[in-house]
């Protein structure tokens, strides 16, 4: 689904923010004639993003516009604004498909210094719970970052105990997009993570929490390759193309089984992680990478 910026203005300061310096029109005229272009080309839906997306002052437009073209759409938030329960309840009334919120760790120390703020993890966490408890549907983003990949078996056992309501969290690699590219320090090495991401994803599946995974390859994922987002596309016969365009093989792949539904690390990944091990070729499948349900 295409991206598409409603607001420049933001609550937060995070240090890996990908629309830092994008220098991205929000004006409204703009925003329809991307959701016309959106449903004249067939896209089954649009990802409302900012920004904070809820500081648009046209939202409740944006939002009615897209669904009268027929297309569902996907509101990004920090869900800070929806700590206030009335808040919550008009933003669940908009009609959204569901709300992609940025939950970067359970830890109030690491929420502050990766978002640049102060005492906002309980906002957040009432944000989540207002909006579950309006009706919304609410998907957990859990961007990867050197700050916080130790702690993903703890946060997977935090969002189980807090937020059984939650339809899925997808774990997010970092990005080599604007913040992320000036604090590089933030991208950890593949393997550095592995075996936390495979501990966090083993929990999901005994907790019965839905997970997926992107921007790292599946070859690091053990037996849960399956949750890959890529995975899940191709499985599904959904469009690629961006995947394609912001990933790609190297010499090592060639021998790898997942090849054919792997498109390899992100481009920017191997400029900003030389001399680490970005692929780690799998010669036989193994159970345990079932496909996550309605995602």
């Amino acid at each position: 689904m295409a991206l598409i910026p409603v607001t420049t203005a933001c609550n937060q300061r995070c240090l890996f923010c990908s629309a830092h310096g994008r220098g991205d029109s929000a004006a409204l005229p703009g925003v329809l004639r991307q959701i016309t272009r959106q449903a004249a080309a067939g896209a089954g839906g649009v990802i409302l993003s900012g920004g904070e997306t809820t500081f648009s002052a046209h939202l409740r437009r944006i939002v009615a516009f897209a669904r009268a073209k027929g297309l569902k759409v996907e509101l990004q938030t920090n869900a800070l604004t929806s700590c206030y329960p009335r808040a919550a309840a008009r933003f669940a009334a908009l009609g959204v498909a569901m709300f992609n919120v940025n939950f970067p760790s359970h830890q109030g120390p690491v929420n502050d210094r990766i978002t640049g703020t102060k005492d906002t993890l309980p906002l957040r966490a009432a944000g989540v719970r207002n909006l579950l408890a309006a009706g919304a549907v609410v998907r957990l983003t859990h961007i990867i970052s050197t700050l916080n990949f130790r702690q993903l078996p703890a946060f997977v056992r935090y969002a189980a105990e807090n937020f059984p309501g939650v339809k899925y969290i997808q774990f997010s690699y970092l990005k080599g997009m604007g913040l992320a590219m000036e604090n590089a320090w933030l991208l950890p090495e593949y393997k550095l993570v592995s075996p936390y991401l495979v501990k966090a994803l083993a929990f999901c599946a005994r907790a019965g929490v839905e997970a997926v995974v992107d921007h790292i390859p599946p070859c690091f994922l053990g037996r849960f390759h399956g949750r890959h987002i890529d995975f899940i596309k191709v499985a599904d016969g959904r469009d690629t193309a961006l995947s394609r365009a912001e990933k790609k093989h190297l010499p090592a792949c060639r021998t790898c089984v997942l090849r054919d539904r792997c498109f390899g690390p992100r481009v920017e990944h191997a400029a900003m992680l030389k001399g680490a091990l970005l692929a780690r070729p799998v010669k036989k499948l193994r159970s345990g990478g079932s496909k996550p349900h309605g995602i």
